[in-house]
């Protein structure tokens, strides 16, 4: 197949961004001066400390969120090869925007911008992000399309941590708000706009089913992010609170993994859907992140895993049906069941358990300042961000499908990899296994026939020689 219009569109595309954003860095950015080789000991320890923690947001992302898309039959290397793309683009495209909005925050020169590690765990947070959103128009849209979405979606991801984090005071070491809600969100407004025309067309199209051997590469997936989530909740975390982190996401998680497996025998008569386990397991993840590094406390960690993964099944096997009968949206991974009402959860958590901070300072050993940035104010700061990341998730969604769907198609062939990846046809390699098949049973009968042959002269040889026999006795 030649080139497409979509193609040379995203390729052109692809190159101009990847220039730019070369040139950007390459003029702007410049290394953290305190990580100089010639400093101490202690630095090179912090260095290896993040970049572990980078390890495992970046396993997350491109591993974790890859396949846990690969349920799509017939969208495998599309699901895996997106993610690694986007990825990478929203890693660099991230940190400009961070940059910029750091040095506005920090009233610093914009002429130049120090970096380090941490500043490349905070690019892959935004590329978790896009991977949300690319859940909920998974199978739907071209290259091009979500290279367009990556870009516009990074804009507004960077503009509302200003907003929520940095004026604000919002408390989301995990990212339940920030990463989870906007992605799901920003990616629900995308499908509404992009795809609900299609959305009964979608139902019905017969590559959108799963296999056995789909299902299974999606749940090494989940796997992979299940395990890794602390890590990625507590990669940016204060040196005091990071045991809270960890013990709190694991036992989120847990709850979360256990009430999933339960619900999902009771909805299906004893059995477990794939698709409750690939993703309400890790619900718990989700909605402790914007409390993780708070005085939670193990129970409410319990409490709060165990609600998350109720609701999130529940969300799969009622709610979904639900919205894409009712209101025609349909959101391929179900990011609003597993991202949005989780990250949701979280940060009203996140509120409760500061109201209860602020009348108990001592539960942060001297740290409730650092932590509280906002003081007595904090619960209703909390909430406030809450308003403000649905209004710029669902505001910048909206503007992006319709800047996307304006300039751009869709995909002709939704849910199929053969659109834009060289592949083999697989009928070509059906006919060619059944005519070698043919040649192999012709093969065959032949030495059957040979065999054959050989036998009637044998057969005749001997009865010629037993008819001289008798010849000669008489």
């Amino acid at each position: 197949m030649g080139f497409t219009k979509s193609n040379v569109g995203f390729v052109t595309t692809l190159i101009v961004f990847q220039i730019a954003i070369f040139v950007i860095i390459g003029v702007w950015f410049k290394y953290d001066e305190s990580l100089d080789e010639t400093e101490t000991h202690e630095h090179d320890l912090r260095s290896e400390y993040y970049y572990t923690y980078y390890s495992d947001v970046a396993v997350m992302v491109i591993i974790g969120f890859g396949y846990l898309m690969t349920f799509l039959k017939k969208y495998g290397l599309s699901s895996l090869g997106y993610t690694f793309l986007l990825a990478t683009f929203c890693v660099q495209w991230t940190l400009i925007n961070n940059a910029f909005w750091h040095q506005i925050h920090e009233h610093k020169d914009l002429y130049e911008y120090r970096m380090a590690i941490p500043s490349l765990i905070e690019g892959m947070f935004g590329a978790a992000t896009v991977m949300i959103s690319f859940g909920a128009v998974l199978g739907k849209t071209t290259p091009l399309q979500l290279l367009l979405i990556a870009f516009f979606e990074i804009i507004f991801y960077a503009f509302n941590i200003f907003i929520s984090v940095f004026k604000v005071g919002l408390i989301d070491i995990g990212g339940s708000l920030i990463i989870h809600t906007f992605g799901a969100y920003f990616g629900i407004a995308l499908t509404a706009v992009l795809t609900s025309r299609r959305t009964e067309e979608h139902q019905e199209n017969k590559k959108l089913g799963s296999t056995k051997v789909s299902d299974l590469f999606s749940l090494i997936g989940t796997i992979f992010l299940w395990l890794f989530w602390p890590s990625f909740n507590g990669a940016l975390g204060a040196p005091g609170s990071r045991f809270r982190v960890v013990v709190n996401t694991v036992l989120s998680l847990c709850c979360s993994c256990v009430a999933t497996f339960i619900l999902s025998a009771v909805f299906h008569k004893g059995k477990f859907d794939p698709v409750d386990i690939q993703n309400a397991t890790l619900a718990g993840g989700v909605a402790v992140g914007s409390a993780a590094n708070l005085y939670l406390t193990p129970g409410g960690a319990m409490g709060v895993g165990t609600f998350a993964g109720i609701i999130s099944t529940i969300g799969f096997n009622y709610l979904t049906p639900f919205l894409e009968k009712k209101t025609k949206l349909h959101d391929t991974c179900g990011v609003h069941n597993l991202h949005g009402m989780p990250g949701l959860i979280g940060g009203i958590v996140s509120a409760i358990v500061t109201e209860v901070g602020i009348h108990d300072h001592s539960l942060y050993n001297g740290a409730f300042e650092s932590i509280f940035t906002k003081g007595d104010d904090q619960p209703l700061h909390q909430l406030s961000a809450i308003y403000i990341t649905l209004s710029i998730a669902l505001g910048g969604g909206f503007i992006t499908g319709w800047i996307v769907r304006i300039f751009t198609k869709t995909a002709e062939e939704p849910f199929e990899d053969e659109e834009f990846w060289a592949i083999e046809d697989e009928s070509e390699d059906e006919s060619e296994d059944s005519d070698s098949q043919g040649k192999n049973s012709s093969d065959i009968d032949l030495e059957k026939q040979h065999e054959n042959i050989l036998n009637e002269n044998e057969n005749d040889s001997s009865l010629s020689s037993n008819n001289d026999k008798i010849l000669s006795s008489d």
